[in-house]
C-alpha cells in the first residue's frame, strides 16, 4: 500500500492476507490496518460512519491535497458543473475530512481526483453508451460512482479483497448503484471483452504472478484501457513485479498499441498508460 511518503498518490491497492499464497508477495502484505477498518466498516454501522476518517484508511487510500484537482475541475466548470451536487454524495458516505474550494464548494480531496481521472477518461476515450467497465483495485467504489454520474454504465466489475469487497457492496447500496459487481480476485471475468479497463497503481503494485493472471483474464478483454502505473513494487520493496518497459511490451505482443504519459499531479515515475483497440 503506498505509504505516508507518496502518500500524495496514494491509491488503493490490492491487499492480501496469509491464505491467499499466491499474493502473499503483494505490498501489503504485512499492512493489515486498511483490511481491517475496511472490514469492520462493512459490518459495524457506527465504524461505517467514519471509516475514511480513520489514519490506517487514509494512509492507504485517502489523499489530503486536492488543489490542483480543484484547479482543474474549475477549469473544467462548462462540463463539470452540472454534475457537483451528485458528486458531491460520495463525500456523505464514511465522513471524510473536507474543505472549502473556490468555485466548487465543500469536497474531500479524494473525491476531487476521482472527479478528475472520471473526466480525463471521458476525454481520452468515446465510450459507448452503458459500457461494461473492469477495474481492479477500487478502494470503496468512488471512481466507479463519479465516472458513472458522468457516464452511466451497464456493468461496472471490481476485483478486490473480499473484506475491501463487502464495503464496496454497503458503499454501492447507500449510493443506490445497483450494476456494481465485485468479482473474487482469482475468477474469471464474466465477459468476452469489456468496453474500458481501469486501475490506478493496484496492478502495478501487485506481484508477477497476479499481474499476469489479471493479464490473461481481464486486460486482454479490454477495448480501452486507463492505468496509472508506478514502479515502487520493484524499487521500493525488491518485489518481483512487472516493470512498465515490460508491461507495454505485453500490451504490444496483443497488438494494443499503448500510449504514455506522464501523470498529473503526482510524483516522479508514475506514467498514465492508456490504449484504443477501436482506433
Amino acid at each position: 500500500m503506498i505509504l505516508n511518503k507518496i502518500a500524495s498518490c496514494a491509491s488503493i491497492l490490492l491487499l492480501t492476507y496469509g491464505s491467499m499464497a499466491f499474493a502473499k508477495d503483494s505490498i501489503t502484505a504485512n499492512y493489515h490496518g486498511y483490511v481491517s477498518i475496511a472490514d469492520q466498516a462493512s459490518k459495524d454501522e457506527a465504524t461505517f460512519a467514519i471509516f475514511r476518517t480513520y489514519p490506517q484508511y487514509r494512509t492507504a487510500l485517502e489523499i489530503d491535497n486536492g488543489e490542483p484537482y480543484a484547479d482543474y475541475i474549475s477549469y473544467r466548470a462548462s462540463v463539470l458543473g452540472k454534475h457537483m451536487q451528485e458528486f458531491r454524495k460520495l463525500d456523505d458516505i464514511g465522513a471524510p475530512p473536507v474543505q472549502e474550494y473556490r468555485n466548487l464548494g465543500s469536497f474531500s480531496a479524494t473525491t476531487l481526483r476521482y472527479i478528475f481521472h472520471a473526466d480525463q477518461i471521458l476525454k481520452y476515450f468515446s465510450l459507448p453508451q452503458n459500457p461494461i467497465v473492469a477495474e481492479i483495485g477500487a478502494g470503496f467504489g468512488g471512481q466507479s460512482h463519479i465516472l458513472q454520474v458522468m457516464h452511466p454504465c451497464q456493468c461496472y466489475y471490481i476485483y478486490d479483497l473480499p473484506q475491501v469487497e463487502a464495503l464496496i457492496n454497503r458503499v454501492m447500496l447507500s449510493l443506490d448503484r445497483k450494476n456494481v459487481y465485485c468479482l473474487p480476485i482469482d475468477e474469471e471475468l464474466p465477459e468476452e471483452e469489456i468496453d474500458l479497463f481501469i486501475s490506478n497503481y493496484a496492478y502495478s503494485e501487485c506481484d508477477r504472478e497476479m499481474q499476469l493472471s489479471y493479464f490473461d483474464r481481464v486486460i486482454k478483454k479490454s477495448k480501452r484501457g486507463y492505468m496509472i502505473y508506478n514502479q515502487i513494487a520493484i524499487t521500493d520493496y525488491g518485489m518481483d513485479s512487472i516493470s512498465i518497459s515490460e508491461f507495454l511490451s505485453l500490451l504490444k505482443k496483443q497488438g494494443i498499441k499503448p500510449r504514455v504519459y506522464k501523470e498529473f499531479f503526482a510524483g516522479a515515475g508514475n506514467s498514465l498508460i492508456i490504449w484504443d483497440k477501436t482506433k
